[in-house]
């Protein structure tokens, strides 16, 4: 059974819905929990890696693939990056709002002021990075790894377009002195189907590494078949 179908296909179906609906939807969006599997997951994981699904429009999906596509299009698929956690992918930061159309401009501050009400809502006024897109081939790798502390914040979010995959999250031995200890066994994961919006903050961002499971990889016992993905990474600045 391919790409947790029961899911997917519910997910699909119930969220055919305008722009504006989505605005609406998405300012008080709840995760989806049927989108984390903590069957396995270690015994003080604390529900801090959540999944909403849906929060933009099939539409915008086009967009935003027809966009982003035609950008990167010129680019070559690298082979590898210096610290050996993605392969076979493209990137690209939008340091330029003025190059984006008004719509995905809308529907990156629709983003932002979702994050910042459900996971930065102590902060009154919250920086962000450019987005950084990522495009990974069909047979690309992103391998475990804690996201550089150096610059960027206190969350790590990711939409998924095009293809569904599962994000596996493991506690990591590199994680900074202060979210050290604890269970060192199991894991937590993520189905991220087209669409949808993690989000790791407080341990998920700083104890656990992430990493995307290979094409054909069981989530709740059906296989996930991973295809070429879009992702567009949303990230706040270090205070």
């Amino acid at each position: 059974m391919l790409a947790s179908r029961s899911i997917l296909t519910s997910l699909n179906q119930s969220w055919n819905i305008s722009r504006r609906s989505c605005q609406r939807l998405c300012s008080a969006a709840a995760p989806n929990t049927l989108l984390v599997d903590h069957s396995d997951a270690p015994s003080d994981f604390d529900d801090s890696a959540v999944v909403y699904s849906n929060v933009i429009s099939e539409a915008e999906e086009t967009l935003l693939v027809s966009t982003l596509s035609t950008v990167l299009k010129r680019r070559r698929y690298e082979k590898g990056h210096w610290d050996s956690v993605i392969a076979k992918y493209k990137e690209l930061e939008l340091s330029d709002d003025s190059l984006l159309s008004p719509e995905i401009v809308s529907v990156f501050d629709r983003i932002r002021s979702l994050l910042h009400a459900n996971h930065l809502s102590f902060v009154e006024q919250v920086h962000w990075l450019p987005p950084h897109v990522i495009d990974l081939h069909s047979d690309g790798e992103l391998n475990a790894h804690v996201d550089s502390v150096r610059f960027s914040g206190l969350t790590v979010s990711g939409l998924s377009l095009l293809s569904p995959c599962i994000m596996r999250l493991r506690p990591s031995s590199d994680a900074l002195d202060e979210w050290q200890g604890g269970s060192m066994d199991g894991h937590v994961d993520l189905l991220l189907p087209p669409r949808s919006l993690y989000c790791l903050s407080g341990p998920s961002r700083f104890r656990y590494s992430h990493e995307l499971l290979s094409s054909g990889s069981l989530f709740q016992g059906d296989a996930v078949a991973r295809d070429r993905r879009l992702s567009v990474v949303f990230r706040d600045t270090k205070a």
